[in-house]
């Protein structure tokens, strides 16, 4: 009779334990298959089980983690015969689904992984945490980008010791296949955030994980005691909630990190407060439905002079255009709105940049018809002086026609009932029109 086997790790996260043997660790965290979750009566494992390992938290793990798989004979650990991803982990054990095989795996075959190699034994624990909870929200195939922001003395001062904490955590995090690390894509957009000062500010937080395209922002800071130092770190997760952690950093008496803490290596230097307004972008497509004498012309407009696109319009026989493939910027900054129509964002007060386009879809009765697509983009800038406050909706119709305006913007104060407040100035520069909307 079918029989059902389930190992149940557990449960609940109940702390953190770190095992090693010398700073840099070993080259390898080894353990085996104790294991698996099976619906069915079965001695061997193969591609899609999920195995249950005795490798956790204790040898570094992280959900995501491959690991290779090696029979019980072979002593080396130099012929993997597969590799399994790890998709839960414990304290003691992990649980990893077997993405390959040459062979049949047995209870008992070996799994390894590379061990998180470090330079601060004690901050270790720390840094393991913070890692661990940056990537264990997110599914074990997806990849977490993370901003590792600085670390500050309790006066917001950069220290010799905020440097090499800092350094520490990018090492670590950055030996996680899992992890991207955002520190050196950011050009030359700027960064001013200082823990005590800024960590309340949501819409500072909101503004600087969007402009640095992250999904894990971390910054903190330390105080300083006779014998420890006390760590305050802050995790801001896009989608997942923020995480305040602290930690005690254990030292003996004379030990050189209280003098790296003491050493300021860059001044605090305050920046004013930015204001906010709270904004809601929205876009409204308008659909088109050409009669039949107007198709031929619309084919000509379409296609131009070029005879395979004209004859490609044609067979399709459509009957409405709709706008597609819609990009709406802010600031150079793409808005994801993920299937909605509306979105909220936040806008500091002063000038901002809006772009939309789209291309022109050709469709026969319904929307999930979609016979053609323009390779014309339709293209219209705005800027928005912001001023005042209120909460203000940005809305943004677009329109397919081939008469008229194509894009319209509009800037409505929600709480004078969605009166227009912002009016519309057309500059031309060279040949692009930009609409200036100003309070």
């Amino acid at each position: 009779s079918t029989r059902f086997f389930l190992l149940t790790a557990l449960s609940t996260l109940i702390g953190l334990w770190v095992t090693a043997t010398c700073c840099y660790g070993a080259a390898l965290a080894t353990g085996e298959i104790t294991s698996a979750i099976i619906f069915q009566e079965r001695l061997h494992l193969t591609v899609g089980d999920k195995a249950v390992t005795n490798l956790g938290m204790r040898a570094g793990l992280v959900k995501g983690d491959i690991l290779s798989i090696t029979t019980r004979l072979d002593a080396t650990i130099e012929k993997p015969i597969g590799e399994c991803a790890v998709t839960r982990v414990d304290p003691n054990s992990s649980v990893c689904e077997i993405l390959s095989a040459n062979m049949e795996v047995e209870r008992g075959c070996k799994v390894s992984a590379p061990t998180l190699k470090y330079s601060m034994a004690n901050f270790y624990p720390m840094a393991y945490k913070l890692l661990f909870g940056s990537v264990d929200p997110y599914a074990a195939h997806e990849k977490v980008t993370v901003y590792i922001y600085n670390i500050f003395d309790n006066q917001n001062n950069t220290t010799k010791l905020s440097q090499r904490v800092k350094q520490e955590l990018i090492n670590i995090f950055a030996q996680k296949k899992k992890v991207h690390l955002q520190q050196g894509a950011i050009g030359k957009k700027e960064v001013r955030f200082h823990p005590g000062v800024d960590d309340d500010n949501h819409h500072l937080v909101s503004e600087l994980m969007r402009t640095l395209e992250v999904d894990v922002f971390l910054t903190g800071f330390y105080t300083l005691a006779q014998d420890k130092i006390n760590f305050t770190f802050y995790k801001y997760d896009r989608l997942h909630g923020d995480q305040k952690l602290t930690f005690q950093m254990a030292l003996a008496p004379g030990a050189p990190e209280f003098a790296e803490a003491k050493e300021i290596a860059v001044p605090y230097s305050p920046v004013p407060r930015k204001e906010y307004v709270s904004c809601t972008l929205a876009y409204r497509s308008l659909q088109y439905t050409p009669q039949k004498d107007e198709r031929k012309e619309i084919i000509a407009r379409e296609a131009g002079k070029d005879v395979f696109k004209t004859y490609e319009l044609r067979r399709t026989a459509f009957n409405i255009i709709s706008p597609v493939d819609p990009v709406i910027k802010v600031d150079d900054q793409d808005v994801g709105f993920a299937g909605k129509a509306q979105v909220p964002i936040t806008l500091t007060k002063g000038t901002h940049k809006l772009a939309v386009s789209f291309k022109r879809g050709y469709f026969f009765n319904t929307k999930d018809s979609l016979l053609y697509v323009s390779d014309k983009c339709i293209e219209k800038e705005a800027l928005l002086a912001i001023q005042r406050d209120g909460a203000y909706e940005i809305e943004a119709l677009l329109n397919p026609s081939f008469d008229g305006d194509n894009i319209k913007f509009s800037v409505y104060n929600v709480s004078e009932k969605k009166r227009q407040v912002l009016k519309g100035i057309v500059r031309t520069e060279a040949t692009k029109t930009v609409e200036f909307f100003k309070d």
